[in-house]
């Protein structure tokens, strides 16, 4: 599927046209200075805006890193890697130290992403996110006038058919089935979060198809959240459109915030 038609949640949830995207968002978004802490769905997403912006020649985005984002340097979208994947904490704590280290003072809008690998069934959730909370506070105290971002984590695709129910059958689906401390997580993001108009709901974007169909998988017997199957081409990164699909929904959830 080509760039007919993007899902944008969280603003509205209509699907949008790029050039729509464009009209509305994509102009507001190129003219803020945003940083944006991620690894590889978070390259996903800066593919998926990269795409966009090639049906938008009109529309001009500088992209950069923190190392040569200096001041006064003007809007840029500028994004790095963050702490290692498997642990959450170190892409929390190195999130802490670049704003910390001279971001906070640069940039007017500031996120960053755990992602799914970051998850197992074993995750603390409440620790997790106690430390996770703890640390954005402090940020938000010291940085009044930088906007946090807070954004839920992604999810994985369930496993269909014979292969799937192989899998399953030999344990070898915990990953997937982490999809419970992913919604966990999320859960408290949303509930603390969701009224300050500052959540960007990346789990409820990748859980919704085109057709606004919800994605969802039993674990357990409890009904969760899960990745369309569409969006991705191994369980969890997200293909071209997926990659879309997200970027889409990110630019107009950006373009609202002052």
């Amino acid at each position: 599927m080509g760039l007919a038609m993007l899902i944008l949640i969280g603003c509205g949830g209509q699907p949008l046209t790029p050039q729509e995207v464009a009209s509305m968002d994509l102009q507001r978004v190129a003219a803020k200075r945003i940083f944006f802490g991620h690894q590889s769905v978070g390259w996903n997403i800066i593919t998926g805006i990269d795409a966009i912006l090639q049906a938008h020649p009109d529309v001009t985005m500088t992209f950069t890193t923190p190392t040569e984002y200096t001041d006064g340097q003007g809007a840029a979208f500028v994004h790095t890697e963050v702490g290692q994947n498997y642990d959450p904490l170190s892409k929390l704590q190195d999130f802490d130290r670049l704003i910390r280290e001279g971001l906070g003072d640069r940039v007017e809008i500031a996120f960053f992403k755990f992602c799914y690998v970051d998850f197992d069934q074993q995750t603390d959730v409440e620790q997790l996110f106690t430390t996770y909370q703890a640390t954005m506070d402090a940020l938000q105290r010291d940085y009044p006038d930088l906007t946090l971002v807070y954004v839920t984590t992604p999810l994985m695709a369930p496993d269909q058919g014979a292969k799937g129910f192989l899998k399953g059958m030999l344990g070898r689906n915990q990953e997937v089935n982490a999809n419970t401390k992913r919604h966990q997580f999320n859960e408290l993001l949303r509930a603390s979060y969701a009224a300050s108009g500052t959540l960007f709901d990346l789990a409820a974007t990748e859980a919704t198809a085109l057709d606004g169909t919800a994605c969802t998988m039993k674990v357990d017997g409890a009904s969760v959240p899960c990745l369309v199957r569409d969006y991705t081409d191994d369980g969890g990164h997200l293909n071209s459109q997926g990659q879309r699909v997200v970027a889409g929904s990110l630019i107009a959830f950006l373009a609202t915030l002052n």
